[in-house]
């Protein structure tokens, strides 16, 4: 090759490494595999079946949190609320949880890239998998219906802070907010990505097509950790073009002195939603969290 198409070659690479584009033979560390290679769900650090983390199991009158070796196709978590599961301590709320502690590459200025899939059943699917109190996913009204969170850390905040997790996926409805009733209109898919000052966040909602029961979503989220110039791409059955891309938008709180500044994150797969009087499940797939977007499309 000639000496300036190299040097043409090494400045376009260089321009591609500032957008924070890799080629696709870039390989980086493994943060985080969830492959479901144990056959069970003890990958994960922490289980909440709704009575507190680490307390219980499937047959304690919570939640339900079952392996599954074949759902349409993969292995996946069925994560299930009933009205008796309450992980979260947020009042009128049903929730369980498989989280992580915080960990290094949930806090500025790492970049990570995580992959996992989801897959919101109907009354077909949930027939063909057939564990105890598993049910068909039916979203609360509004936007009560949260799966996956990079959730805020724990640590002291001032008292005007309005915090919550700082990257939420959702199923979001347009129906009047009210417990006890199924929402119906407009049911999609939903991003929350919150960051900036604890006081006054900045709160971005993209919302996703409508939604598909009986579909495995493939999810890519590219997550740069900072308070004011950091990234949230969101690829969605597309792993080519994002369906949404912000190379600027805070991903962390930034907090008083006195206080941890700015904040981290711990990842959390969840069904989190608004106190209803019925069983509801979601089913996810593998998740895997990397330094590089080569390194989580190559993994599976």
């Amino acid at each position: 090759m000639k000496p300036r198409a190299v040097a043409l070659g090494l400045l376009v690479l260089g321009f591609v490494s500032l957008l924070g584009v890799q080629g696709p033979g870039v390989q980086g560390p493994i943060y985080k595999k969830r492959d479901f290679s144990t056959n069970d769900l003890s990958q994960w650090t922490h289980l909440d079946y709704g009575l507190g983390t680490d307390v219980g199991g499937n047959d304690s009158g919570a939640g339900y949190l079952w392996y599954h070796s074949n759902v349409a196709g993969r292995p996946a978590a069925g994560l299930t609320a009933t009205p008796t599961a309450h992980a979260s301590p947020a009042a009128n709320s049903d929730s369980v949880y498989l989280w992580e502690p915080s960990q290094y590459w949930n806090h500025a200025p790492y970049e990570i890239w995580l992959r996992t899939s989801v897959l919101f059943p109907s009354a077909a699917t949930v027939s063909a998998v057939a564990a105890a109190g598993e049910q068909p996913f039916q979203p609360t009204t509004g936007e009560w219906n949260w799966f996956l969170e990079f959730h805020n850390d724990s640590n002291s905040q001032p008292p005007c802070a309005k915090e919550y997790a700082n990257v939420a996926m959702d199923v979001k409805t347009d129906d009047f907010v009210q417990s006890g009733v199924v929402g119906k209109h407009n049911v999609r898919m939903a991003v929350r990505i919150m960051g900036g000052d604890d006081c006054a966040p900045k709160t971005v909602w993209v919302d996703g097509p409508s939604l598909q029961w009986d579909h495995w979503y493939e999810l890519l989220l590219h997550i740069k950790w900072d308070f004011a110039r950091g990234v949230l791409e969101w690829y969605l059955d597309n792993f080519h073009i994002p369906y949404y891309s912000n190379l600027k938008i805070p991903t962390l709180y930034a907090r008083p002195a006195g206080y941890a500044n700015p904040s981290y994150t711990s990842l959390t797969l969840t069904n989190y939603r608004l106190h209803v009087p019925w069983n509801s499940t979601v089913y996810l797939g593998p998740v895997l969290v990397s330094s590089t977007r080569s390194s989580v499309l190559n993994a599976f």
